[in-house]
């Protein structure tokens, strides 16, 4: 509970000033902590969850509750559209890129995006469930945007949606060296 308010009262800082603390986290501790949370319930949900980190990718500089918030978001999103699918499985990866980023990427095997709704994916107030409020998406939009990153969504081939965003990576000698 202290948790999950510490993340409000965190997001609301950010909306109504912006306000970030980033510093350098493992990306590993980030997607262990956002899935403790999003994920609770999975299993008996017959939802089948693994992991690809790929280690040169570990440390990324960043706000760790506002990134923590966007990962649970698209688990938690990744869950619920799987319900009904007769294959439930999510997969989180993290690999390197050669833009000193790390991209990560949660992927699921739900029944995909309509073309008409991956265009307003991530607008606010757009949503395809039916008691969402259509402000998720947005808000990890303006959280991963905030940290120099970009968000986007891609079908996958045979079904399923991957959410796939980047972030600033952090190469262990910067750490070394105090930068």
């Amino acid at each position: 509970a202290l948790r999950a308010c510490d993340v409000i009262r965190r997001l609301r800082d950010f909306v109504a000033r912006g306000e970030s603390e980033r510093q350098v986290e493992r990306l590993s501790a980030l997607i262990e902590d956002a899935s403790s949370l999003a994920l609770f319930g999975a299993r008996e949900a017959d939802v089948s969850v693994s992991y690809d980190l790929d280690p040169s990718a570990e440390l990324v500089l960043t706000d760790r509750i506002q990134i923590e918030q966007v990962l649970l978001n698209l688990m938690r999103n990744a869950v619920e559209a799987m319900q009904g699918a007769p294959r439930r499985e999510l997969h989180v990866v993290t690999k390197a890129r050669h833009d000193a980023m790390a991209e990560i990427g949660v992927i699921d095997t739900g029944p995909g995006l309509a073309p008409e709704v991956s265009a307003q994916l991530f607008q606010p107030f757009v949503t395809t469930k039916k008691q969402g409020m259509g402000v998720g998406l947005s808000i990890c939009r303006t959280i991963v945007e905030s940290h120099g990153g970009h968000i986007w969504a891609e079908s996958m081939p045979g079904g399923g949606t991957a959410f796939r965003f980047t972030l600033r990576a952090v190469e262990k000698d910067e750490v070394a060296r105090g930068q």
